[in-house]
């Protein structure tokens, strides 16, 4: 990478700290970089981020594409969700101290070649996402009915709230990774900050506690599994 280059991104940032709070929030929802080619070349593998994966060969791929630090809680479903099944995963995760929303890039620009193969070589996905939000709410997307339904059935079951997701972050595209696969159907979750933090002790989703889950994150665990399992049954 272009040493210069990331010096003069690093100023970038500094100085976005006397600029106003929703400057962020916007250029994490529209993605500041347009693709992981642009993206690699101002970040460091392995210093800013991380690309972690485990292919089983399974139908079904579990994918995070936010994870660690930029939408926390998110790559800790996944992965807990993958070895709890024995299916493939995949997570994209920020390990920046600082600024890690700069890392998001949106499901239709998610072009990192490990993580598209996997989502096309699979026959369905399930994208886990992080949302802001006060209440503990699942945001449920997707292109694939069947699958929603059961993750919606077996989630309410155990006492979640999951409503449809606002057209923004409903998944529907087919150019989102969650949809690129051999069905052409996904399920995308949007699980808000409020219930994330809740997957924690102390309510601290800090990279250090994210280890210590709660009852509550076992509970979505349990849900997802069900709900997944009765689905692969069906393909």
């Amino acid at each position: 990478m272009n040493k210069f280059n990331k010096y003069c991104h690093t100023l970038f940032l500094s100085s976005s700290f006397l600029l106003p709070l929703g400057f962020i929030s916007t250029v994490s929802a529209a993605g500041y970089y347009d693709s992981y080619e642009d993206l690699k070349e101002h970040e460091v593998l392995n210093e800013d981020y991380e690309i972690n994966y485990k292919q089983r060969g399974s139908d079904i791929t579990v994918i995070a594409i936010h994870g660690g630090g930029i939408e926390p809680g998110t790559s800790e479903v996944a992965k807990g969700l993958a070895n709890q099944m024995n299916i493939s995963y995949y997570l994209f995760t920020g390990i920046k101290s600082t600024n890690n929303e700069i890392l998001h890039l949106t499901s239709e620009r998610f072009d990192e070649p490990t993580g598209r193969g996997m989502a096309q070589n699979s026959v369905s996905a399930l994208s886990i996402h992080g949302y802001q939000g006060e209440e503990p709410i699942i945001y449920l997307g997707g292109r694939n009915e069947e699958y929603k339904e059961l993750v919606r059935d077996y989630l309410q079951n155990r006492g979640f709230q999951v409503v449809d997701a606002p057209d923004h972050i409903s998944g529907m595209s087919e150019e989102n990774i969650v949809n690129d696969n051999q069905l052409r159907a996904g399920v995308q979750l949007e699980l808000t900050a409020e219930l994330r933090k809740s997957f924690f002790k102390n309510r601290d989703w800090s990279r250090e506690n994210r280890h210590n889950t709660t009852n509550i994150y076992d509970k979505l665990i349990d849900g997802l599994k069900e709900a997944s399992d009765i689905y692969k049954e069906q393909l």
